[in-house]
C-alpha cells in the first residue's frame, strides 16, 4: 500500500484518477495511520505526509525541486512569514536550502489540521524560533472570527471561494476561524525585527491582506506571492506594491489560473 501511494503521489495523471474514483479517501486514511516520513539528505531536515496531496507537494518541492530556487530569494534570508503555510513544507525547504535551523519565522494557516502538521515539523526539526499559528490573515471582523471554507483537498481551502466552486457542496466545509493581525503577532514574537521574506499563498485573498496589513509591509524586504487570477491580476499586484516600495523581480511560474512572483523592496 505504501509503495502504491508513493507511486500515485509522483504522477499528476494518476492523482487525478485516484480523486475521480474517490480512492484518495482510502489513501488518506492509510496515511493518517501510517504517515510517510522522510529525511532530506543535505540537512537532515525531516518531513512527513499524512495526505495524498501532501505527498504530491513533497515530490514537487523536495524530490524534483520544481517550485522554488534559493537563487531567486533574497540573500542571507534569516526571517520569514509564510501565510497559507499548509503543512509547513516551505519552512522545511527553506531551512534545508539555507542550512539554517535558527531561522525566525511565523507559519499561518486557517486549516487547523494543516497547522498540526506544521507544528510537527517545528518540533521534529528543533526549529525553536519558528511558530505555527491557526487563523486567518487579511480579514477584519467585529467578533474576531471569519468564514473559511475547508476543501476536501487541503491545498484548495480558501476564504474567498468562487460561486461556481461552492456549487459542489460535498467538497467544502464552512467553518469559523480566528482573525489574526500579522503585524501584532510578529511584534509579539520578534519585536522590531525586519521580515526578510514574506511568502503568501492564501487562495485569492492576496489584496485583502495587503490592504489590511500596510504596517507589516513596511518591515518586509521581499514578497513571494502566488496570485490567483480569478481574484487579482499581476497588474493589480504591481500597481499596489510599487506604491509600497516594491518592484517585480521575477515571475517564477505562471499558468492560466495562477502564478508566483517575487517582489523586492527598492533601495
Amino acid at each position: 500500500m505504501r509503495k502504491l501511494i508513493l507511486r500515485l503521489a509522483g504522477s499528476e495523471s494518476l492523482r487525478k484518477i485516484v480523486k475521480f474514483f474517490q480512492l484518495h479517501l482510502l489513501a488518506n486514511w492509510w496515511l493518517r495511520c501510517f504517515p510517510v516520513v522522510k529525511i532530506l539528505p543535505k540537512s537532515g531536515i525531516r518531513y512527513r505526509a499524512r495526505r495524498v496531496e501532501s505527498l504530491g507537494l513533497s515530490v514537487e518541492m523536495f524530490d524534483r525541486n520544481e517550485l522554488y530556487s534559493l537563487a531567486d530569494l533574497p540573500p542571507n534570508t534569516g526571517s520569514f512569514a509564510d501565510l497559507g503555510c499548509n503543512v509547513g513544507y516551505f519552512t522545511c525547504w527553506l531551512c534545508d536550502q539555507t542550512g539554517n535551523r535558527q531561522m525566525k519565522g511565523l507559519m499561518v494557516d486557517a486549516n487547523a489540521e494543516a497547522i498540526e502538521d506544521a507544528q510537527w515539523h517545528i518540533k521534529a526539526n528543533h526549529l525553536s524560533r519558528v511558530y505555527a499559528l491557526h487563523g486567518l490573515v487579511g480579514t477584519k471582523s467585529e467578533n474576531g472570527q471569519a468564514s473559511f471554507f475547508l476543501h476536501t483537498s487541503n491545498v484548495c481551502s480558501t476564504a474567498a471561494p468562487t460561486d461556481e466552486t461552492l456549487k459542489n457542496r460535498n467538497t467544502w466545509t464552512h467553518v469559523q476561524v480566528p482573525c489574526l493581525n500579522l503585524g501584532k503577532k510578529w511584534q509579539h514574537y520578534f519585536g522590531d525585527l525586519q521580515c526578510d521574506l514574506l511568502k503568501i499563498d492564501i487562495e485569492g485573498s492576496e489584496m485583502d491582506f495587503f490592504h489590511n496589513e500596510p504596517l507589516f509591509l513596511k518591515r518586509t524586504n521581499a514578497i513571494l506571492v502566488e496570485w490567483h487570477k480569478w481574484h487579482v491580476t499581476l497588474l493589480d499586484l504591481k500597481t499596489y506594491l510599487s506604491g509600497q516600495g516594491f518592484a517585480l523581480k521575477k515571475i517564477l511560474h505562471e499558468n492560466e489560473g495562477l502564478g508566483t512572483a517575487l517582489f523586492v523592496r527598492e533601495s
